[in-house]
């Protein structure tokens, strides 16, 4: 089933600051154990935008877009769902080896590191029920994650976040992503959603617990016309490394190859996630163009424990004789909150609608 956006509401969600849509209870992950301020997150000088950072994780690009219909209470945008899902938090790494493409009379190879290195991360996961629409997907759960360079302990895990950055994140998930194609005859954007990563969910050994779930990342279903967008309008889903890893060239974008293996493990409480693979990458803009490109070997490693703090929902695992993972409201913990100017961005997504064709 496709969904079918005025192009007014991608205007009026793109107006909206970053971390604005965030709540607890479905989606700010600004926990007790952060720092936080009130202030606001952005000014104006001269007619010149200034990002004052506020250190407030936005988690909103975690769920792909069509599960604002499901979220989003008109009058109450802090009331529970049931499809709200859960947070984990926790550290992450990300190990790679960086090689030089063969070189011949018109490359000469780069200056970046040849020897294996290692980026110590924060992260946060999002896992939440699949929604009844779509109706072609099949994953029975729909994962996000981000993690972004830090040295903070877990503690601090809200402040080290740089709000300001919308490259912040040196990996962005999402197991199931949100397409758009343009219609010349409706002179309409369609839009609608693939399963990226088709997970298989087993129980591990004989531990009714705890589940194990393994996918690989492919999206080569999609026709030309059918482009990936990013849900919050402005974290894109990739991974790349950060800029000057090698000297002067700007961030090496590895992207989403096709082929990257997705697997971990949950139980009620505990998240683990990998994600591995090898790509030729480019890099993006730093001091002027660069065309060169590397060969990256990657992975990535998260381990996260459960966020009462800012989740509206608990995990159950094996605990269906139908599903091996089940959502339930948390009977604590959570509390829904939202600030005013979330409740202006949210009557502006609910009063334009989404409609489906």
């Amino acid at each position: 089933m496709l969904l079918c956006q005025p192009i007014f509401l991608i205007f009026a969600f793109l107006s909206i600051p970053t971390g604005v849509l965030s709540r607890r209870g479905n989606g700010d992950s600004s926990s007790d154990s952060g720092t936080s301020s009130d202030s606001d997150d952005s000014s104006s000088s001269g007619g010149t935008y200034v990002c004052s950072d506020d250190h407030k994780l936005t988690t909103t690009g975690l769920q792909p877009s069509y599960y604002l219909n499901y979220t989003m209470v008109a009058g109450d945008p802090g009331a529970y769902t049931d499809w709200n899902g859960l947070y984990f938090q926790g550290e992450a790494s990300f190990d790679y080896v960086i090689r030089d493409l063969p070189i011949n009379n018109t490359y000469s190879g780069t200056d970046c590191p040849k020897d294996h290195r290692s980026i110590r991360m924060l992260g946060i996961a999002w896992v939440g029920p699949r929604t009844p629409t779509p109706a072609d997907l099949h994953n029975p759960f729909t994962m996000g994650f981000q993690a972004w360079q830090s040295d903070n302990p877990i503690a601090n895990i809200t402040y080290s976040y740089n709000s300001c950055d919308a490259d912040v994140n040196l990996v962005h998930l999402k197991t199931t992503v949100d397409w758009r194609e343009y219609v010349q005859e409706t002179n309409r954007d369609v839009e609608g959603a693939i399963d990226a990563v088709v997970l298989n969910v087993t129980q591990v050994g004989n531990d009714s617990h705890e589940v194990q779930f393994r996918g690989v990342y492919d999206v080569s279903s999609l026709r030309s016309a059918q482009t990936i967008f990013a849900s919050d309008g402005t974290h894109e889903d990739q991974i790349h490394l950060p800029a000057k890893t090698c000297s002067t060239m700007g961030d090496i974008l590895i992207g989403w190859p096709s082929g990257t293996m997705i697997n971990g493990t949950m139980t009620n409480n505990t998240l683990t996630l990998s994600i591995s693979g090898t790509t030729v990458a480019g890099f993006g803009d730093l001091n002027g163009s660069h065309n060169e490109q590397v060969n990256v070997t990657f992975s990535i490693d998260f381990k996260g424990t459960y966020d009462s703090a800012n989740s509206s929902q608990v995990l159950h695992v094996g605990a269906s004789d139908q599903s091996l993972v089940s959502f339930e409201k948390a009977t604590s913990g959570a509390v829904a909150w939202a600030s005013p100017r979330s409740l202006l961005a949210i009557s502006l997504v609910v009063a334009t609608g989404m409609a489906y064709i």
